[in-house]
């Protein structure tokens, strides 16, 4: 049987507060047979290079982008850098405002070895602090929202059964994905949404493409929420979330979303919601993309 071979592609933008916690979780890893692709986005800072360089003791690839292209053209950037080395049997898609167990990525492997049926596999993600509210325990794509909704919620855990769970939904702060069906697929990650709705457009094509993904509560990690972006309610969250969200809508001929943005784009207007009525009116603009190879 052919040993799984991880490569693990992380994508950097302001992770200075979180950078030492994830080395010291990678450091700490009992399975060894991964190697770390890190994507510099913050282009003109160099705190985490040297906190990388002189902390990590597991194998590593620094790239420092010229500019800020966004968290899914690192992302395609990783598979692409992982793809073309055929020894890798898997790609992690990981946070870096994440830490996790020493057994974190070993339990992963153990799941997949006895499960071939898994073509990728999402872990329990809880809130960093307070650490037993959930944050994310499966989750479904959802036509009417026009996007994803996570179970279990600002919930406390309550799923701990050892059992594997069948999902067409998971965000790519953890997501494993067997690498030959990315291969095979041609899949990448949307480069014009730049960030927010990367992953919920991933997860539809990967389970339109027939790649089975599950969800399993014994393995899990603690999520620093919206390190980089200013939280949900900052003006860089509120663009994309609105932009990304009636783009998606418009692509997929979405009657649900092009229904309640004619009464949201009313609603924007007559309260002067500048970032909103600025994010939709970009998203009809918006053309697709496809990533450079």
């Amino acid at each position: 049987m052919r040993s799984t071979k991880i490569g693990i592609v992380t994508v950097l933008f302001k992770s200075d507060s979180v950078i030492d916690g994830f080395i010291k979780s990678m450091n700490a890893q009992t399975f060894r047979e991964f190697h770390i692709l890190f994507v510099e986005n913050d282009v003109a800072n160099f705190h985490c290079e040297h906190e990388i360089r002189k902390g990590l003791t597991v194998p590593f690839t620094f790239v420092r982008n010229r500019d800020n292209a966004g968290v899914a053209a690192g992302n395609n950037q990783g598979i692409d850098f992982f793809l073309r080395d055929p020894s890798y049997t898997h790609i992690l898609f990981l946070n870096n405002d994440i830490e996790v167990n020493p057994d974190f990525l070993q339990r992963q492997v153990d799941v997949l070895a006895n499960h071939p049926e898994v073509d990728a596999l999402a872990p329990k993600m809880f809130y960093y602090k307070p650490a037993e509210k959930v944050w994310y325990a499966g989750g479904k794509l959802s036509y009417l929202k026009g996007g994803c909704r996570h179970f279990g919620h600002n919930k406390r855990d309550r799923l701990t059964r050892d059992a594997l769970y069948r999902v067409d939904y998971a965000p790519t702060c953890s997501l494993i994905v067997k690498s030959w069906p990315l291969r095979d697929s041609g899949i990448r990650m949307w480069e014009e949404l730049f960030v927010y709705y990367d992953d919920t457009v991933f997860c539809h094509e990967l389970t339109q493409a027939g790649i089975r993904i599950y969800f399993t509560p014994r393995i899990h990690l603690w999520h620093k929420i919206s390190s980089s972006t200013g939280g949900a309610k900052s003006e860089f969250s509120r663009y994309f979330m609105t932009r990304n969200w009636l783009y998606w809508g418009i692509r997929r001929r979405n009657l649900a979303v092009l229904t309640s943005a004619l009464a949201l784009g009313g609603f924007h207007f007559l309260v002067r919601n500048k970032v909103e009525m600025r994010a939709m009116r970009d998203a009809l603009q918006m053309t697709r993309s496809l990533p450079q190879t």
